[in-house]
């Protein structure tokens, strides 16, 4: 009889304990696969955005020859292209209430450019129907800008060009660094100076100060529609941020999406990077074809341009490599 009690008692422990051991294991797993699923769609919405980053109607203004970092980015492309696959993903396309929730979880959108950020934050305003409404719009271009112990404000981009004003104020230069050395007496650009240390400091804490407003501004729009979640910053790593400056490209913080008894917090990055391929020249030396890349010293008469040493050999000519500066 006292074994019966015993296993009476065991079993009316052990049940409930069970049962919600089983229960947190499924909520865990729930929870998991939200996040999955939600890492997937935030990522692949700033991918898309970022790759629309590039996309340029006018050929004038796709990337500079000088660089492949210097890209007049398409912002209002990119923006639109990350909300299309951003309200896709999370299946609001055609519900625009959804959409304003969905948007009120996204802390902070940021644009990389060339030479400064963009940022875009929440806007209350009244609809026809007299209702509030929010919308996002475009913050000014914040330049990275640095001003070293002399009182000279150097403006930087995402390469080594540079745009300097002198202390006194009396003037401007501008150029690649390597070009502008001498002529300015700026310290930070002769050779052996702590240059691209300084220059992604500087761009990295222009892009820190731009979420931080960002983010204190979403705080304040978000309370005023009733929002008790608190939005801030994540603690990003030195390769996180050094990953933010390596080329333009797009960077989003989606935070306090309910999963569970736990909230979806979480940032992506998409990069725009384009890796131009060298144009080989076809010329003739010696009475001879030859094609050399436009890496070497450019040659004295082009015949024909090629994108690749297959075309430039079906056309005839011979590769011609360039040692030391000379073909």
């Amino acid at each position: 009889m006292k074994t019966a009690k015993l296993a009476i008692f065991f079993v009316l422990i052990y049940v409930p304990f069970a049962w919600m051991n089983k229960f947190d294991a499924k909520a865990q797993f729930q929870m998991l696969f939200l996040e999955t699923k939600y890492d997937a769609a935030v990522n692949a919405a700033v991918q898309d955005g970022a790759a629309a980053l590039s996309v340029n109607e006018k050929q004038g203004e796709e990337v500079r020859y000088e660089s492949s970092k210097k890209v007049r980015v398409n912002r209002k492309e990119a923006v639109d292209s990350f909300y299309r696959t951003f309200y896709s993903n999370f299946g609001v396309s055609e519900n625009a209430a959804g959409q304003q929730v969905l948007d009120s979880y996204l802390s902070a959108l940021l644009i990389v450019g060339y030479d400064g950020c963009y940022s875009y934050t929440i806007e209350s305003y009244t609809g026809e129907d007299g209702f509030e409404r929010s919308r996002r719009l475009e913050g000014p271009k914040r330049p990275y800008v640095y001003q070293d112990p002399t009182g000279e404000v150097i403006a930087f981009t995402l390469d080594e060009y540079v745009t300097v004003k002198n202390a006194a104020g009396t003037g401007w230069i501008e150029g690649f660094r390597s070009e502008i050395q001498a002529k300015t007496q700026t310290a930070l650009l002769k050779p052996g100076a702590h240059f691209d240390e300084v220059r992604r400091g500087a761009i990295i804490n222009t892009i820190q100060r731009e979420l931080e407003n960002a983010i204190r501004e979403h705080n304040i729009q978000t309370r005023s529609l009733g929002a008790a979640y608190t939005f801030t910053l994540p603690l990003l790593s030195g390769e996180e941020w050094s990953n933010t400056i390596n080329d333009v490209g797009m960077l989003a913080f989606v935070q306090g999406i309910p999963i569970g008894y736990r909230t979806y917090n979480n940032y992506a990055l998409g990069g725009a990077r384009i890796v131009k391929r060298p144009v080989l020249y076809g010329y003739r030396q010696n009475n001879l074809p030859y094609f050399t890349s436009s890496r070497c010293p450019r040659p004295q008469e082009i015949l024909e341009t090629f994108t690749s040493p297959k075309a430039a050999a079906a056309a005839g000519y011979y590769p011609k490599e360039c040692v030391n500066g000379r073909t």
